[in-house]
């Protein structure tokens, strides 16, 4: 059985550093972050004690161009690859769309699914690291930092790159808080539609009632002779 760590309060800030108890072999091995989430290396792809001691479904690798030989799609009974191939220099591109892309896998796979994903990259370090945090980020309203955090208390080694991947994880942050607003909002206007609706079925139904309604009888005194 995994012990999964316990998710992040939504919105919580700040999240501090608990340095967990690390050697450093761990690095090697992958660690759960959130429920059904797990961060560490490649190479766990082809260690089939680990993936079926946790339960491993899915696997979403994180890769540049440079590693397409290494970081590939093997068989294995049970579980489904996805590979994202990002650029190898971020901090010249527009790496938000891939965040986008990633963490709606997840969300379907871990939310909507209730599958357990490995996400890896070459060593666990970088690139998936990165990508954690920013599902963290939308689907828990953190801020980069907390979220960077929040993965390095499971996983110490953990450590997006500070002129790479830590900028585009600053840049995607304003872009969550939009996102989480316009969707407040569509809720908003939903929930307002239905009760107009409602009222306005109430005045209807109200008018049959009217019409159905018996008619009192005339005053004695004023009933035809």
């Amino acid at each position: 059985m995994v012990a999964w760590p316990d998710a992040p309060e939504m919105g919580q800030s700040p999240i501090r550093l608990c340095v967990p108890a690390w050697e450093y072999e761990d690095r090697y091995n992958g660690q759960p972050i959130v429920r059904h989430v797990l961060l560490g290396p490649y190479h766990l792809v082809r260690n089939s004690e680990y993936l079926t001691s946790h339960g491993v479904e899915h696997v979403l690798c994180i890769r540049d161009p440079s590693e397409q030989r290494f970081l590939r799609e093997i068989e294995i009974p049970g579980i489904r690859f996805t590979l994202m191939d990002v650029p190898a220099d971020v901090s010249k591109v527009s790496i938000i769309p891939h965040f986008v892309q990633a963490t709606r896998t997840l969300a379907e796979l871990v939310e909507q699914q209730g599958k357990t994903v490995l996400v890896c990259c070459s060593d666990g370090v970088d690139k998936s690291s990165a990508f954690v945090a920013a599902y963290l980020m939308h689907t828990y309203a953190l801020k980069a930092a907390d979220a960077i955090t929040f993965v390095q208390n499971s996983r110490y080694c953990a450590t997006p790159s500070a002129n790479g991947y830590r900028i585009k994880l600053l840049e995607y942050e304003p872009i969550c808080a939009a996102q989480r607003g316009a969707n407040a909002g569509a809720q908003k206007n939903s929930r307002k539609r239905i009760d107009n609706d409602g009222q306005d079925a109430g005045e209807v139904d109200g008018g049959a009632d009217d019409a159905h309604r018996p008619i009192a009888p005339l005053p004695s005194s004023k009933r035809a002779r």
